[in-house]
């Protein structure tokens, strides 16, 4: 999509913002024609040269008046100017966010050239300072046609007073254009190294911060620290290169108009001596010299500042993976003013219910630039190899059951998980859900429906409280129930301010096993059918854990009986998916899948397994990596 499109698409959004800066800037500034025939004819009533005159104090007020309507008119087009840029930048944000959101949970950022998830500062160099650029683009053609329009009407007045004065005017223009054309190609390759530069020290201070302790430990804090000088180094180098670019353009254009200025000077002092042009006419030619001299200037700018919005524009492109053009900029609702929409609450119903789910030769294989791979990570060139992922992987769960899943560090449990809820995309399988195939998993396992807690539990920096809800109206929920499931009373209990308690970024308020018991009970408040728990209890200590899993159990028991009541309309019996290698787990589970190299090794009860199943045996006594614990 040609990047002017982009400018149509953010005006046409909000196009009476555009209107509010536009039309008021464009009058503000042509004001400043009637201030130099107000000087003309001030300055031709005190020399008695003929023609329109004024005295001191009309020529005192009409400034004065023109000044207040300039003041009044560049204040709306200035709070024209603000609306218009933050409304830009909401909608591309909310654009590259939801397209985000909306690819599965595993590949939802864009590879980069090394065929790697894209960095975090990058992103978030693109939703904030590439959107910021774009959005802030249309203002900038705005005061060109401002400027240009007082330049035009300045033009045509000097040029009938005198026409060889007023050419002196406009002959820098076309070096000025010239200058910037062979300057804009370097212009767009310096900013694509500016913003790759910022954006990898983003990434690099994000980072250090989610690793504090790996990096003490590793005793790394000077080799971090001396990393992050170097691109910091780098980031330095660019934006100078960036600015310098910038300033060379400006130091043509305002060159140029230095020489525009000496000649009308020179040629209105012979057309003085000449008789030919009046000392009115010179105030009124330096007045104007700015306005024509400023289109100039701005012209040069442009051409130079549409090269670098061109980057911008691509790497928005690159972040709306697999959009159409111009997706980035396509109007959709945002809430800047007024109320916020109320968050969805979707009831519980009999559609939501679990009475069996099947997975049928489900496959994943993790990949680099389009080669899958082997566990060794060559590219797969023979089926019998061990892959990194899983293939066909074939199971049911029955309604009411608890199945864990256990295999060694690398066998493709995490995986399997993932692509079974669709934050990893099926290559192949399928998956029903009460005798009907999933085609969405990425929307169909959600609450009500599916609840899930990951391997690494994720907390916002907000109070407890909200950690939990996440938007779900309290009222329609049972908040302590799913506390105390979680064994999460007690500590609940010992917190001064109890659920409003701020956990603090990521959780680091809390411990891990507190961090894991929170996401467990963010997951038991959804009332959901079916609990998928991914090595849940790796931070709990042995009695905390049996607690959790007697607690859930009973819960199984309880939903199974319960009938109608308010926070679970349907009789139900909870359904349970875990990941685990703690024998606490392993001995309360009705069905256990043992994986190895990404596929089904052998399933049945544990007792089952510990009679026919070497691998299964092994895990149990622990000789391998992942192995079981007590």
């Amino acid at each position: 999509m040609k990047t002017y499109k982009y400018f149509l698409q953010l005006i046409r959004f909000r196009p009476r913002y555009y209107a509010s800066d536009i039309i008021p800037f464009t009058i503000h500034t042509s004001l400043g024609v009637v201030n130099g025939l107000l000087l003309r004819a001030f300055f031709n009533g005190l020399t008695g040269d003929p023609g329109f005159s004024l005295d001191l104090w009309s020529a005192v007020a009409w400034q004065i008046g023109t000044l207040v309507i300039s003041v009044v008119l560049l204040f709306i087009a200035v709070m024209g100017t603000i609306n218009l840029i933050q409304h830009g930048m909401a909608l591309m944000i909310r654009n590259m966010i939801a397209r985000i959101l909306s690819l599965p949970g595993g590949v939802a950022l864009p590879l980069d050239d090394n065929g790697h998830p894209m960095p975090s500062g990058k992103i978030i160099s693109t939703l904030r300072d590439d959107a910021d650029q774009m959005a802030s683009s249309p203002i900038v053609f705005d005061d060109l046609f401002a400027f240009g329009t007082q330049a035009i009407i300045s033009f045509v007045i000097m040029f009938r007073i005198n026409a060889l004065v007023t050419l002196g005017t406009f002959l820098p223009l076309a070096v000025v254009i010239f200058a910037a054309n062979r300057l804009s190609k370097r212009a767009e390759e310096i900013r694509k190294a500016s913003r790759a530069a910022t954006a990898e020290v983003t990434g690099l201070i994000a980072d250090m911060f989610n690793a504090v302790q790996a990096i003490k430990v590793a005793d790394a804090e000077g080799r971090v620290i001396g990393r992050f000088r170097q691109v910091n180094d780098q980031r330095r180098s660019a934006m100078v290169q960036d600015k310098l670019t910038v300033q060379i353009v400006d130091t043509l254009s305002n060159g140029t108009v230095d020489v525009g200025v000496g000649l009308i000077l020179l040629f209105a002092a012979q057309s003085i001596f000449a008789g030919t042009f009046t000392v009115g006419d010179f105030a009124l030619f330096a007045s104007y010299v700015w306005p024509a001299t400023q289109l100039m200037r701005m012209a040069g700018r442009l051409i130079t500042h549409y090269r670098q919005v061109g980057v911008s524009a691509q790497r928005m492109e690159r972040l709306m993976q697999g959009s159409p053009p111009g997706a980035a900029v396509a109007h959709n609702p945002i809430y800047l003013t007024g109320d916020l929409p109320e968050l969805p609450f979707v009831e519980k119903t009999a559609v939501h219910s679990l009475e069996m789910l099947e997975v049928k030769n489900l496959s994943y294989r993790y990949s680099v630039n389009g080669n899958q791979l082997s566990d060794e990570g060559l590219p797969i060139t023979d089926h019998r190899l061990p892959i990194t992922g899983i293939t066909d992987i074939s199971f049911t769960l029955p309604r009411g059951s608890f199945t864990v899943i256990t295999g060694r560090i690398g066998s493709g449990k995490t995986t399997l998980l993932k692509t079974l809820l669709g934050l990893l995309p099926i290559q192949s399988g399928e998956i029903l859900w009460n005798g009907e195939r999933v085609t969405d998993p990425t929307t169909f396992f959600v609450p009500p429906r599916v609840a899930y807690t990951a391997q690494v539990p994720r907390l916002f920096s907000e109070s407890l409280r909200d950690n939990l809800l996440l938007g779900l109206p309290e009222e329609k929920v049972d908040m302590m129930a799913a506390v105390e499931t979680a064994v999460l009373e007690q500590d609940l209990a010992e917190m001064e301010d109890g659920l409003e308690t701020l956990v603090g970024p990521r959780g680091v308020r809390l411990s891990g096993g507190q961090v894991q018991r929170s996401a467990a009970a963010r997951m038991f408040v959804r009332n959901a059918d079916l609990l998928i728990f991914d090595d849940l209890s790796s931070a709990l200590d042995v009695e905390t854990e049996r607690v959790l899993w007697g607690r859930l159990l009973e819960r199984q028991k309880s939903e199974g009986r319960r009938q109608n009541s308010d926070f679970s309309p349907l009789p139900s019996a909870l359904t349970c998916l875990v990941v685990s290698h703690r024998r606490t787990a392993l001995r309360r589970a009705d069905h256990i899948i043992v994986l190895k190299n990404g596929r089904i090794e052998d399933e049945g009860t544990l007792d089952e397994l510990l009679a026919r199943c070497e691998e299964m045996q092994q895990l149990w006594a622990g000789d391998t990596n992942g192995g079981t614990q007590q």
